[in-house]
């Protein structure tokens, strides 16, 4: 495919200023319009703002935007948070209306649903009569059972009740599985583990691409740790019952009192009080910072001046801050599970084997104490993450999916 493209891509969530999803969406369709016209179907209400104020100063060039209203209902969204799919599923019709008007006129080569990355809704562009790429696709892991003694009674309900609905779901939910198997299609999976479950839920083949990137840092040089130094760890995410950063806490709690640590901890949220008290309970206060929420900015300076990135989420994808972390030089250590064990190998990092909650915590207290006592070893793996940093920039992922379509292109070239 040497050829430009007209691409359509359903991107609900997409802004040059957030990260997450609606960073995620950017980066790809502006990674794309660099080789291709692309058009964007997105919400108005949220992200027109921030689109059309980055177009009075940057140059947008081969980006079209469609912006489309989504029906809102914030107080039955707070009684019962799953009432969003409900203005969802309005607002995807509502887009694949829009995209049959832009088509006639257009004539679209391929359509993409870029996000929300969630299977339970791929929209209703697959219904057309156009390739079809669909992905990253995400939502399908659930916490492990025998994890759930981490949580607290909300952790065990919520967590509890969302493996319970997401097999049923997984097994049941008509429309994935259309759109998944639809004639003319290439899917394409956030995690290796979410790519086994397309393969053995809709007997399809997809593509492993983590819906996040990096746009390496310049001229990162990592830490060194001088002997009298304290390692400082840094641990960042919402403080939530499933990012469990309560195991780590714990762990720390098994080292040889010999051992100097800091732990700096970013974020905030509902388990905040909780983890301060547990941490308060274990006698070190003294070697724990809370920043609470701070700008990105200054985040990653916090983290950049840390020696190791430490990860504990139980339910996630790939986390921003597992490419941050390797794009600042940091070694990470972290569950073998979910998309950072995706992203985190021999050369970057240690992955903790999802055993059963006690022998968690003591590889993690091992893993600690490795790269405390060694470190050669933790410069190695320092140096090993900002190399395999650049196997996650945009650019390359773009690259991945400029595959996908010449591949499917030449496929339904050949089939017609």
């Amino acid at each position: 495919m040497n050829r430009p493209l007209k691409i359509l891509i359903s991107c609900y969530a997409c802004s040059p200023y957030r990260g997450s999803e609606p960073g995620m969406g950017w980066n790809f369709v502006y990674g794309l319009s660099k080789s291709h016209e692309v058009h964007v179907i997105t919400e108005k209400e949220k992200w027109e703002k921030d689109i059309k104020a980055f177009a009075k100063t940057e140059d947008i060039g081969n980006i079209h935007f469609h912006f489309i209203q989504k029906k809102r209902n914030r107080k039955l969204r707070k009684i019962w948070p799953p009432s969003y799919y409900w203005f969802y599923r309005s607002w995807q019709k509502k887009a694949h209306q829009l995209a049959k008007r832009l088509d006639e006129k257009e004539s679209f080569d391929i359509i993409h649903q870029l996000n929300m990355v969630g299977y339970r809704e791929p929209g209703y562009l697959w219904k057309m009569d156009k390739p079809f790429v669909w992905g990253p696709i995400g939502g399908t892991q659930d916490v492990p059972w025998h994890l759930f003694s981490v949580f607290n009674a909300h952790g065990k309900l919520f967590y509890g009740g969302r493996n319970v609905m997401n097999t049923i779901q997984k097994h049941f939910l008509r429309r994935p599985r259309l759109a998944a198997q639809k004639r003319n299609t290439k899917l394409i999976a956030a995690t290796p583990d979410i790519q086994k479950d397309i393969s053995r839920l809709w007997n399809r083949a997809s593509t492993t691409i983590s819906e996040i990137g990096t746009d390496t840092l310049l001229n990162i040089v990592p830490n060194d740790r001088l002997t009298n130094d304290p390692l400082r760890i840094v641990w960042s995410g919402q403080h939530t019952t499933g990012k469990a950063l309560n195991i780590l806490l714990e762990s720390l709690a098994l080292l040889d009192p010999d051992i100097d640590w800091q732990l700096d901890v970013l974020g905030v949220g509902k388990e905040t009080r909780r983890w301060k008290n547990l941490a308060r309970r274990l006698n070190m206060e003294k070697n724990c910072k809370w920043h609470g929420w701070i700008p990105q900015e200054e985040a990653l300076a916090t983290m950049q001046k840390a020696h190791l990135s430490c990860i504990t989420s139980l339910k996630d994808l790939t986390s921003t801050v597992t490419l941050e972390s390797i794009a600042l030089g940091l070694p990470i250590v972290c569950l073998d599970h979910c998309g950072f064990a995706h992203v985190v190998n021999e050369t970057c990092g240690i992955k903790i084997k999802v055993g059963n909650i006690k022998t968690i915590r003591e590889d993690f207290k091992k893993a600690i104490e490795s790269l405390y006592c060694d470190e050669t070893y933790r410069k190695r793996l320092s140096l090993g993450a900002l190399k395999r940093a650049k196997d996650f920039s945009w650019n390359e992922k773009i690259k991945k999916i400029n595959t996908i379509y010449s591949k499917l292109l030449d496929e339904t070239t050949n089939h017609s």
